[in-house]
């Protein structure tokens, strides 16, 4: 293989890690937007709401999992629940990551939070977040990914 085409290689892969973490915290950043947008307010206090998990949920994927996770760690603990809930809607690999934060978590209320998220996924009428009962009114105030 000629030198240029090593280098070119090289290149091309260093351009690559180095986009892949800025393509991750894009990503972060836009489903923290899409928390912020859905979270309701009752009785003066932010908080996390069917229209919250159900536009999230709309915006992600099993790929999407390692981002959620990270929210996982977020300052914000409306994001934290909203991303613990939602992964825990992804299914085993969605609720494996829960359950790996849980272990590693120290904080009672936290620890409670991660807790309570896989317990509602486990529930035997559980109801998947896109199968929430919305009319369309409902769905048309959801504003999810761009």
């Amino acid at each position: 293989m000629p030198v240029f085409q090593k280098t070119l290689r090289v290149l091309v892969f260093a351009a690559m890690a180095v986009r892949a973490p800025a393509q991750s915290s894009d990503r972060s950043a836009e489903l923290r937007r899409v928390i912020d947008r859905n979270t309701g307010f009752a009785h003066a206090t932010r908080g996390v709401n069917m229209y919250t998990l159900y536009a999230l949920r709309g915006c992600v994927s099993q790929k999407d999992i390692p981002v959620l996770e990270r929210l996982l760690s977020d300052k914000d603990r409306i994001i934290r629940m909203a991303a613990a809930d939602v992964l825990a809607d992804l299914g085993s690999a969605g609720q494996e990551a829960v359950s790996a934060k849980l272990k590693e978590t120290k904080v009672p209320s936290e620890r409670s939070m991660l807790q309570e998220a896989l317990d509602d996924a486990q529930k035997p009428d559980y109801r998947p977040i896109l199968q929430y009962p919305l009319n369309a009114g409902e769905r048309s105030k959801i504003r999810g990914c761009k």
